[in-house]
């Protein structure tokens, strides 16, 4: 790779290497994501029989707020009915209810993975630590609609469309805006938009430059924002869930967790990059590099311009897409409607999940408990444990328990409107065909998942991931560092990360089950945790050498300076990933004191569940 990272005839010996390519080169360095979840299984593997032999082990402990007598004006305890003191929060000077950690069952002990039953659980549990990670089925179904979506050309023709009707003095804001927008049409953005946009603001006598790096701003700064929830929500999603279950074994995360704040955040990053592009990089472009306004390829634009039949079947799927809105709305909105209210998922038959500790015994041992107890007798005794069994799927809000499927039937049905009308769908295979292409696209993240959820399930079977949380949860308690703080710093955490290791989704899978524990021990809510990740990711994108897309936005950059490397692509981008860190992050400080949820049932703070019952 390193034939296109220095400057033409620039290449330094390798002592005087620059900090951009030791950064690219360490980075090569790591294995594919899929083979790194390996080894950190292999790790996990050997870790937990260290751990088993050196008799490692932690106090688990849980947040509990801490409660006082309440007092009447006279400083008398307050009595109930029925003679008991009233109890309520303790607020310490700055109003803020009172969290302490209490000790909670016994110690923790690492569980060795190098054991007879340790190698059984292994092999016997591989399929189902696959099948049953949480991001597989929303990724899946969501890809279903999405990428029959952008087969058809849906997607491009309506970024082309957006683009070319948008006034001349508000090109700027809109490329971005558009590009914060298309992670939703998984890679698109970053094969349509940059060269599109460079040819736009070549026609309107701009620098061409200045287009591609504000469209590469959106499409890749701005990928942890939007108006729409994508597939990626949905793995980050389920990530979250399994992590916050370490400390909350209750606790639901919903694909909308961070819908209100990416919907600021697309805004913020508009008008971030808008400043950067017209202030910064398009000045100094036109004073270092103004003949390349002279260049040729002007022709671009003229391609990719709406033919009448495109436009037409843009409208009329755009038409469908409201439509299919409007029905969802008349679900939801009315009260007695299906959607409306909460719901309980269910089975078939009606049952739900539950989730049940058991006790498992030797074959022929006997039990005392009572019969219903007993869930099997041969081959092995295993009877229910007196804790109390969860539910897998919590109650909820029913629209958002259904979000999946409405991503698919808003994208999916106009998708197939505007592949008919451009006579791309011709026959049901056509549209099976493309439905395919949505599962193709993702393939890569299918490997990576299958090796995840060894890496996780593995982690949980050593006890090693909750021992950690414990131990990294009660420091960050003692030292009592502010939230705020925390915020900022695992924003800094994400960003030197993503040096190290590309892809948000597999870096999110390393991180989540580390930080999210940790961050709840001290009242941040995963949510909040998760919007911080989305900030570190998304910033760094548009500098980071690991990341792919680069070689494709390199390649425009190339149409306009000849000769042009990688260094130059990300000098021109720093601005951007500079500014938009300090906006981005800044906004959701702000967030944070507003007290505002990050998105449908999503708060900032995670508070025991001892304190719904105390009151205010």
């Amino acid at each position: 790779m390193t034939s296109y990272i220095s400057e033409p005839q620039q290449k330094k010996p390798s002592h005087t290497r620059g900090v951009l390519d030791w950064i690219e080169w360490a980075g090569n360095k790591l294995p594919d994501p899929s083979i790194l979840f390996m080894l950190l299984a292999l790790a996990v593997i050997v870790l937990s029989a260290v751990g088993s032999a050196a008799g490692w082990s932690v106090q688990p402990v849980k947040p509990q707020v801490v409660m006082e007598a309440q007092r009447d004006a006279q400083g008398n305890n307050v009595i109930d009915a029925k003679g008991l003191v009233i109890q309520s929060p303790k607020k310490d000077a700055d109003g803020q209810i009172q969290v302490e950690l209490v000790e909670s069952g016994a110690p923790l002990e690492v569980k060795s993975l190098l054991t007879a039953d340790g190698i059984y659980w292994m092999f016997s549990s591989m399929l189902r630590n696959f099948a049953q990670m949480p991001a597989l089925p929303l990724i899946f179904v969501a890809m279903l609609g999405i990428g029959l979506a952008e087969k058809f050309g849906f997607f491009s023709a309506l970024m082309r469309w957006l683009a070319f009707m948008t006034p001349k003095r508000l090109i700027t804001p809109a490329v971005v805006f558009i590009g914060a927008n298309s992670s939703v049409a998984s890679d698109a953005g970053y094969i349509i938009l940059p060269p599109l946009a460079a040819a736009l603001f070549l026609a309107v006598g701009r620098h061409p430059v200045a287009g591609l790096a504000a469209a590469f701003a959106g499409v890749a700064g701005g990928f942890g924002s939007g108006l729409f929830p994508t597939g990626g929500d949905g793995v980050l999603t389920g990530f979250a869930q399994d992590a916050a279950r370490v400390i909350d074994p209750n606790y639901s995360v919903t694909i909308l967790h961070n819908y209100y704040f990416k919907i600021v955040s697309a805004i913020a990053v508009t008008l971030g990059a808008w400043y950067v592009t017209d202030k910064i990089v398009e000045p100094r472009l036109l004073r270092l590099h103004g003949d390349e306004l002279q260049s040729s390829e002007t022709s671009a634009i003229a391609d990719m311009a709406l033919k009448a039949s495109e436009r037409k079947a843009l409208l009329s799927s755009l038409a469908v897409m409201v439509l299919l809105l409007g029905v969802f709305a008349a679900l939801i909105v009315p009260k007695d409607m299906p959607l409306h209210g909460v719901g309980k998922q269910t089975l078939a038959n009606g049952r739900v999940l539950v989730q049940q500790a058991v006790d498992i015994q030797p074959m022929g041992t006997e039990t005392k408990v009572a019969a219903h107890d007993v869930l099997t007798i041969d081959p092995l005794v295993i009877t229910e444990k007196e804790t109390a069994g969860r539910l897998v799927e919590t109650p909820g809000t029913r629209w958002s328990q259904v979000i999946v499927p409405i991503i698919l039937i808003v994208f999916l049905i106009p998708g197939l409107v505007y592949g008919y009308l451009t006579n791309q769908l011709k026959s049901q295979n056509d549209a099976i065909d493309a439905m395919y292409h949505g599962i193709r696209s993702i393939v890569p993240v299918l490997v990576i998942l299958f090796f995840l959820s060894q890496f996780v399930n593995y982690f949980a079977y050593s006890h090693l991931d909750r021992m950690l949380a414990y131990l990294g949860g009660s420091f960050l308690f003692d030292a009592n560092l502010p939230i705020p703080l925390l915020i900022a710093l695992f924003v800094l955490v994400v960003v030197f990360g993503d040096f190290a290791m590309s892809g948000m989704l597999s870096k999110f899978g390393v991180l989540a089950p580390i930080f999210i524990p940790m961050f709840m021990m001290v009242g941040m809510s995963p949510e909040l945790t998760t919007a911080a990740y989305r900030i570190g990711d998304s910033v760094v994108n548009i500098v980071t050498p690991l990341n792919s897309y680069l070689l494709i936005i390199l390649a425009v950059f190339q149409k306009y300076r000849k000769g042009v490397g990688l260094g130059s692509l990300i000098a021109l981008m720093i601005p951007y990933s500079i500014v938009l860190g300090i906006i981005w992050t800044a906004l959701l400080l702000a967030w944070y004191f507003t007290g505002v949820d990050l998105g449908p049932e999503a708060p900032l703070h995670y508070v025991p569940g001892s304190i719904s019952t105390a009151g205010d």
